[in-house]
This record gives structure tokens, C-alpha cells and sequence, in this order.
């Protein structure tokens, strides 16, 4: 074999090679869509069809329309005249049914939500006029197929509530059978580093207490996937709510789907692109131009908060395959109030503690300890005699003073308010946090396959003064592992 048949043998294993990487790089995409089509909680529809009766129908044609992408879905009665569709993208749908010798039937415009499993009957009327039965779904859905205990909640709902932060893990607290508020400390230091964890900016992880149970033992799923962070267990991604299509908390009696919990269980389904071109902007200011100082501060500390961003959704290709896209930024500059702090006095740090004289009692306990007073201070001091006779007038000399309380004396500040009263609020925070996210949806001949990408956050805080404590506490909840890994 020449070196030109050699070269050209090679180039077709190289070929190979590289036909082979992009096949199993589009097959592991492929492969991580199902798994997030499958991993999301799939609500679905099913019943029996009758007629006036009470006897089944067999072979009666059900269709069902999703009103928001356009898909149509169709099914046969069985012998027993039952229908079901499962695994169904959360939204708006109408189900039509028709048999020979009955009037059709059209049940419209009724919300499916994340896990929900809907049983509609129907029962079908005799086809003695050329009539179309419809049923509106404006009364109350009550679900008799389960026994969790939940609430959901719908992005207009959310959206029009004036949140602080503009997060989901407020809501929770209006949910019956939970403690509105966290006994974790913000910024509190303990042995593992810190227990405040903020996922995005400055707002709240959920770590509320649900049924009773645990505040860490609550589970978090955006889309079907697992979203919480392994520190204090709250949820490490917190969308964008102009981004969230709806939000339901179940608190007891759950499914064995979430048996990983004892608490409450977050479920959160994003939006979704549609045939049409949708979307929406918005932008919250915040600041103090109307606002007064803290009553026991000395100025008026800065606080400025700018929220912005926006959602866009459309389709790909209509009918089959959409996209729908979201940010927010938020940058926030507030002023650390230290509050009304004592600290030494001018006098104080020249020795003299003449305010603090009566302060000064008790007596030199042992000849040892009077012998190093003698030494340091230059008279004689004897055993037993009260302090008072040892500083007179309440006067330290700076001769007595140890070598680091005269190193640290210059990191103490000094006095602004009266004689030995610190308060400032010049010491800035500064507060930045971006995210993204998106979300692709196709209707394949397998089924609805989605592909979410929940979270491209990053963040940062800067702070005047801060201790390694504190910057080893926000550095550990910069990139939590959640959404890393989402």
C-alpha cells in the first residue's frame, strides 16, 4: 500500500471519527430533551363518555385542542367508553367529542395545571335536532382522582401582586399551612459558613416551615426538574416572574412522585413560546428622594433598587416547534446603617475614664498581679487595694496600656454623635444580578419534547467593609450547584 492509499485510509477513519462525535453530540441532546419532557409533571385528561342513560358509549371520537400552540390530539372510546390523555403541556385546552346518533359535544377553554390529572365525564344527548351541546368551563374544577393538598397560583395573579424582589418564594407564605417567615438569621455566621443563601440577588431561598415540617425540608422543581440547592435546601433558581406560567405548592397527601420530601412541594411551570409573536418589558425603580432618615441614625442611607427586563416567545415553526426567552437585572445600592453604637469618648482614649469611674471598682487580687501594677505604673501597689486608689481620678496611664489595646485603639472609629455615640450610614452595599433563561418546546411523532435551560445567573456583591466570613459566605451561594448543574 502506497502513502497515498495510506492517506486517504486514514482521512476516512478521521471521517469516521468525526461523523461519529457530532452523531453522539445530537443524539445526547436528543437524549436530554426526553429526559426533560419526561422529568416534567405532565398534567392529563381523562373520563367516561355516557349517554342520557348512564350507558357507556363505545367507539366515540374525543378530540383535543391546546389552545395556546395550536396541537390537536385524538382518541377512540373503549369498550367501557373511557378516554384518557396523558402526559399533557401544562395550559389552556377544549375537548370536542362526537359518536353517531348524539349531538356533539364541546367542552371549552379550561386550564390544565403542572401534575393535575382532570376527570370530565360526558355525558352525550341524542341527536333528534342538528344542535351542538357546549359546556363552558367557567365553574370551579374540583379534582377527585388525588388527594394532594395544594393551591395554584396563575401568572396574572402573580404578576399583579406588588412583590418585593419580584420573587415566587414570597407567595408561599398565602398558602394555607405555612409559616410565613424563616427562623434563619440573614447573614448570621454559624459553623458551616453561613445560613442565609440567596439564589439570586438579595431574595429568599423558600426555607419556610410547610405542615409542621422542617424549613429544610421542602422540595423545589422548575419544569420537572430538580432545582434545589444542597446547603440549606432551598431552591437554587428563581425565574424570572414575568416568565412563570404558574406556581403550585402541594403541602400534604402528596404522590409517590414526591416522596424524596416531607414538606411542602414548589412546583413551577415556565411559559412557553405560541403560533404568535409574544412578549413583554418591564422596569421597577426604588429609591429614598421621598423617604427619612432612620430615627436613630444621623443621615439618610442611600437605597437604590432598578429592576428591568423582559420575556419574548414565539414560534420556530408554527405548529411544531416554539422558543420562548427571559432576563432580568436588578442593581441595588443601599447604605449599611451601623445604628447607635458606643465607643470611646476623645477623653477615654487619652486614659482618662472619668465617665466611666464609677465602673472602677474591685481590688488587686495577689501580690503577683500588684507587683506587675508597681512595675508598669512606677509607685508601689499593694495587694487588696481597691482600683480606685490605683488610677486616681479615674485616670489610666498609657505607660499600663497593653501592646494591642494601643494597636487597636486606631480601628475603633471615633465619635459622631454626642460624646461617645458612633452611627454612619456612608458604607455602601452594591448589589448586582443578572439571569436568563429559555425554553424550546417541538411536537415530535415521540410525543412533546422540551429543552429548558433554567438559569444563566451571575451576581455580585461588593460591601465597604466586610469580613472574611461574610465574603466566604456569598462567594459559596455566587454559582450554587443547582443551577449548575441545570
Amino acid at each position: 500500500m502506497d502513502s497515498g492509499e495510506k492517506l486517504i485510509k486514514q482521512s476516512r477513519i478521521y471521517s469516521f471519527i468525526r461523523v461519529g462525535w457530532v452523531a453522539a453530540f445530537f443524539f445526547a441532546i436528543f437524549l436530554a430533551c426526553c429526559l426533560t419532557a419526561w422529568a416534567e409533571p405532565a398534567a392529563s385528561v381523562f373520563g367516561i363518555v355516557a349517554d342520557p342513560s348512564g350507558a357507556v358509549v363505545a367507539d366515540a371520537k374525543v378530540t383535543l385542542d391546546d389552545l395556546e400552540h395550536g396541537a390537536q390530539l385524538t382518541a377512540t372510546t373503549n369498550g367501557d367508553g373511557s378516554y384518557a390523555f396523558l402526559s399533557l403541556v401544562p395550559g389552556r385546552y377544549q375537548i370536542e367529542v362526537a359518536a353517531a346518533g348524539f349531538k356533539p359535544y364541546a367542552h371549552g377553554d379550561f386550564a390544565l395545571d403542572p401534575a393535575a390529572a382532570l376527570k370530565l365525564d360526558v355525558a352525550l344527548a341524542l341527536n333528534s335536532e342538528s344542535t351542538i351541546v357546549e359546556v363552558s368551563a367557567a365553574g370551579l374544577q374540583v379534582d377527585l382522582s388525588d388527594t394532594q393538598m395544594g393551591e395554584a397560583i396563575a401568572a396574572s395573579k402573580m404578576t399583579n401582586v406588588p412583590l418585593n424582589g419580584r420573587s415566587f418564594t414570597d407567595l408561599l407564605a398565602i398558602q394555607p399551612g405555612v409559616i410565613p417567615a424563616s427562623s434563619a438569621q440573614p447573614n448570621a455566621v454559624v459553623m458551616s459558613g453561613c445560613t442565609s443563601t440567596p439564589p439570586s440577588g438579595d431574595l429568599n431561598p423558600g426555607d419556610v416551615s410547610v405542615s409542621g415540617q422542617r424549613e429544610t425540608a421542602n422540595g423545589f422543581m422548575v419544569n420537572g426538574s430538580v432545582v434545589e440547592e444542597d446547603f440549606n435546601n432551598g431552591t437554587a433558581v428563581v425565574p424570572n416572574l414575568d416568565s412563570i406560567e404558574e406556581l403550585r405548592v402541594l403541602t400534604s397527601n402528596f404522590d409517590a412522585e414526591y416522596g424524596n420530601f416531607s414538606g411542602g412541594q414548589v412546583l413551577v411551570a415556565t411559559k412557553s413560546g405560541g403560533n404568535q409573536i409574544h412578549g413583554s418589558a418591564f422596569e421597577f425603580l426604588r429609591n429614598t428622594d421621598l423617604d427619612s432618615r432612620n430615627y436613630f441614625g444621623s443621615e439618610r442611607a442611600t437605597y437604590d433598587r432598578n429592576q428591568y427586563g423582559g420575556t419574548v416567545g414565539g414560534p420556530i415553526r408554527k405548529e411544531k416547534a416554539y422558543f420562548f426567552v427571559d432576563y432580568q437585572g436588578t442593581q441595588m445600592t443601599q447604605g449599611q446603617e451601623t445604628g447607635n453604637i458606643v465607643v470611646p469618648s476623645q477623653a477615654d482614649r487619652t486614659g482618662n475614664i472619668t465617665d466611666l469611674g464609677a465602673q472602677l471598682t474591685g481590688h488587686v487580687s495577689t501580690d503577683f498581679w500588684a507587683g506587675q501594677l508597681s512595675a508598669k505604673l512606677g509607685y508601689a501597689v499593694a495587694a487588696g487595694e481597691p482600683y480606685s486608689a490605683v488610677f486616681p481620678n479615674a485616670v489610666i496611664p498609657q505607660k499600663a496600656w497593653s501592646a494591642p489595646a494601643t494597636s487597636l485603639m486606631q480601628y475603633i472609629p471615633q465619635p459622631t454623635v454626642g460624646l461617645n455615640v458612633f452611627s454612619s450610614s456612608s458604607g455602601n452595599e452594591t448589589l448586582g444580578d443578572n439571569k436568563s433563561a429559555a425554553r424550546f418546546d417541538a411536537g415530535t411523532r415521540f410525543g412533546n419534547l422540551r429543552a429548558t435551560i433554567l438559569s444563566i445567573n451571575t451576581q455580585w456583591i461588593t460591601r465597604t467593609q466586610r469580613s472574611k466570613a461574610a465574603r466566604t459566605c456569598q462567594d459559596s451561594t455566587r454559582f450554587p450547584k443547582a443551577a449548575r448543574n441545570s
